[in-house]
């Protein structure tokens, strides 16, 4: 199987002109784009995966209801659709998804083997009760999934940090701007 290709950008965000394979992304610490999906049921509750135990970076560990790379060419709407199917067995139209923010990430994983410098989109979705009852964790990317309420995350999250992998805006929109319900969004 071929290796994903990526689409490389400036420390700026703007496009570099170029892709490259995913190894050699993360080896060099080249920044991309990425994806994040907050998914919320009717009740408010969200959705956390638990990353898969297998995983090179942050297993066992909670982590956004869906994440993932953009592919060389590919816009983030897209890519949401992509991994929702992939990670959750969740399928949606682009438009379903609703933009919340970009932001970036620099992180250095692995005893400094792994360089993750990234842009990412992210998005929120409201999960039918269909939906919500029949999540699919992929293989190899996802063990589990958690539903929390917003006030059991606060909590959960100030009393073990290290069980989430890391991502201050996403944290602050969920405290402050998701206010546990299908409303608007808001920047942080």
């Amino acid at each position: 199987m071929q290796e994903e290709r990526i689409d490389i950008l400036n420390p700026d965000g703007s496009f570099a002109g170029y892709d490259c394979g995913r190894t050699e992304v993360h080896a060099k610490g080249l920044w991309h784009r990425t994806v994040h999906i907050w998914a919320f049921d009717k009740a408010g509750r969200i959705v956390f995966q638990l990353r898969s135990h297998l995983k090179e970076n942050n297993p066992n560990l909670l982590d956004t209801s869906c994440a993932g790379h953009i592919s060389a060419g590919d816009d983030s709407r897209h890519a949401g659709v992509r991994e929702l199917r992939e990670e959750m067995g969740v399928v949606k139209n682009p438009e379903d998804l609703e933009y919340l923010f970009e932001a970036t990430h620099e992180n250095v994983l692995n005893d400094g083997t792994y360089f993750d410098n990234e842009y990412y989109d992210t998005y929120k979705i409201i999960l039918s009760d269909a939906e919500a009852a029949s999540l699919v964790p992929q293989p190899g990317e996802v063990d589990d999934f958690v539903w929390m309420t917003v006030e059991e995350f606060l909590k959960m999250h100030a009393e073990h940090p290290e069980k989430f992998v890391d991502h201050p805006k996403d944290y602050a929109w969920l405290a402050g701007g998701s206010n546990g319900n299908a409303g608007g969004s808001q920047e942080v």
